[in-house]
């Protein structure tokens, strides 16, 4: 799986978020069907045809792993108290397409981790991105489509 390089502008993700000390401790179905359930109480939003999962780890102890669930919104001047805002920087981004067809999240996963270690490029933060949009048609479907981004810099040695 190669990715395009896309330089994405600056956005606004509001959504809920979980946390543990690894990802495989989230219930990441049960926040997206909790997201789904009050995302209509979120104002400000744009683009309402995607929706957004974002991975946060950092190399540190204790060592942490942040899920927001969430879409685009164009300000956070006041939010309900369940949501979180995180602002995702501007910059080029390694975006993946996924079809199911080719596997499930681990594939995807695996395949753009292992292009980036041969690749002329180094992950620029410690997250990545799920962008979900029409082609999505929950996993079960081959058919199914999700973009996995990764926010990149070029290695010092390339």
């Amino acid at each position: 799986m190669v990715p395009e390089i896309m330089e994405k502008p600056e956005m606004i993700l509001a959504g809920i978020v979980a946390s543990s000390a690894n990802v495989s401790e989230l219930d990441i179905a049960g926040l997206w069907d909790r997201f789904i359930l009050e995302s209509a109480k979120l104002p400000y939003q744009v683009d309402e045809e995607k929706a957004y999962e974002v991975h946060v780890e950092e190399e540190r102890k204790p060592k942490m792993h942040f899920c927001l669930i969430g879409v685009k919104v164009d300000r956070v001047n006041v939010l309900p108290l369940e949501f979180f805002h995180k602002v995702i920087p501007s910059g080029p981004y390694a975006v993946f397409t996924h079809h199911f067809k080719d596997g499930g999240y681990g594939e995807a996963f695996k395949a753009a981790y292992d292009w980036l270690k041969t690749s002329a490029y180094d992950s620029a933060y410690a997250f990545d991105i799920q962008c979900y949009d029409s082609r999505f048609k929950g996993t079960e479907d081959p058919d199914s489509v999700f973009e996995v981004w990764i926010p990149v810099r070029l290695k010092s040695d390339a």
